[in-house]
């Protein structure tokens, strides 16, 4: 697998972020109350939610982000289409 570059890593924390702030909007602070209403896994909710770190030792990333077919998922679920998800500002360019 290729290794993730710096504008990998920021776009892969920005769709963490999205997901926890739609989450939060709909269900409240609470993934399990995400969990309960949708019926979704919490270990799923919290892995959607994990930011890509670089480990300090190593230099490397630790952790993964999502695949488009998992964020296809999650609008499913709330029911808002890509498009929507996509269309915030956290993805706006600088």
């Amino acid at each position: 697998m290729a290794s993730l570059s710096e504008q990998d890593i920021i776009l892969a924390n920005k769709i963490a972020d999205r997901i926890k702030n739609l989450r939060i909007q709909i269900t409240g602070a609470k993934q399990m109350d995400f969990v309960i209403r949708f019926n979704v896994e919490k270990q799923n909710i919290s892995r959607w939610e994990s930011h890509i770190k670089i480990n300090k030792k190593t230099g490397e990333p630790k952790g993964r982000g999502i695949t488009i077919y998992t964020i296809q998922k999650f609008c499913n679920i709330i029911g808002i289409s890509l498009s929507d998800f996509f269309d915030d500002p956290i993805f706006k360019n600088d």
